[in-house]
């Protein structure tokens, strides 16, 4: 890659890079003033291979990522409110799980940007699921690392996540590893996409009580609404919709709804991005 450094005089000069040449930071300081120290959790490189104009800013290819120091992800977790009294009004309080979820996120996958207000609708799920009368067999599709999934997995008799960005099964497994022993066999993922999972994985939905989906913006495939439509998912009590995109939320909507097989049990939207009119909505629908 080029880089540009400005000389002496002000003028700019190129300078190439590649992946080989590329130094690794000195981890010590020349200070001894802790203050003055750079402190970094880690240092990713990332080679956009995009040969033309794109907005997307980083290439998700594995080879294209270079892990230079630091920790390999971020670790965190969903802070549920513990008591009634650190609840808000109107906000979802679960009995949260009796053990610590970690979420790994490494660069090469997607992070909901406000975790902490995502955590309300995660709750809001959790709350919901916990009221079924028995603990459902769970698929869900776009899982990412799994942050609605490893949330849910006391609350299930097993659980089958999916998403087709080969990185974050690693991220789900890393995290199933320091769940309890008792938990860690009812968690399953699969690295597929949406409309493979539903055209391939009969076997799976033939069980499925609850399928959990959190699409990207534009929404859910053809093949997801036609099966969900089209009267091959009668074993499923409780579909839970998680959309970042009103428009495409409002077409998948009409049309579970004029397939006369579903109803709206419940809905509400969420503010994930104070200032803006975005607005992530979440709906459950129940089977008429």
């Amino acid at each position: 890659k080029r880089q540009r450094r400005r000389g002496r005089r002000g003028d700019i000069k190129e300078e190439s890079q590649s992946k080989d040449n590329v130094k690794k930071p000195v981890s010590s300081s020349s200070s001894n003033n802790d203050s003055n120290k750079v402190r970094l959790h880690s240092l990713w490189i990332n080679y956009n291979s995009s040969w033309k104009h794109s907005n997307r800013i980083f290439e998700y290819d594995e080879s294209c990522w270079r892990h230079v120091a630091g920790s390999t992800s971020i670790t965190e977790y969903l802070r549920f409110p513990t008591t009634k009294s650190e609840g808000q009004k109107g906000v979802a309080n679960p009995t949260p799980p009796s053990y610590p979820v970690p979420l790994h996120f490494p660069p090469t996958i997607f992070r909901q940007a406000n975790l902490d207000s995502f955590t309300n609708i995660v709750g809001r799920i959790r709350e919901r699921v916990l009221q079924m009368d028995e603990k459902p067999f769970c698929v869900e599709l776009y899982g990412g690392v799994g942050t609605i999934a490893l949330n849910l997995s006391d609350a299930v008799s097993h659980i089958v996540s999916s998403d087709e960005n080969p990185n974050n099964l690693k991220c789900f497994q890393d995290s199933v590893k320091l769940l309890p022993p008792e938990i860690q066999p009812l968690l399953d993922y699969k690295q597929k996409n949406a409309a493979d999972m539903v055209t391939s994985e009969s076997d799976l939905f033939q069980k499925c009580d609850l399928l959990v989906l959190d699409p990207p913006r534009k929404g859910l495939e053809d093949e997801v609404v036609d099966y969900l439509c089209k009267g091959h998912c009668s074993s499923i009590k409780l579909l839970v919709y998680v959309s970042c995109g009103f428009q495409a939320f409002q077409r998948d909507c009409d049309a579970l709804l004029a397939s006369g097989r579903w109803r709206v049990e419940f809905a509400e939207g969420h503010v994930l991005f104070p200032g803006s009119d975005a607005v992530e909505t979440l709906a459950f629908f129940v089977p008429k």
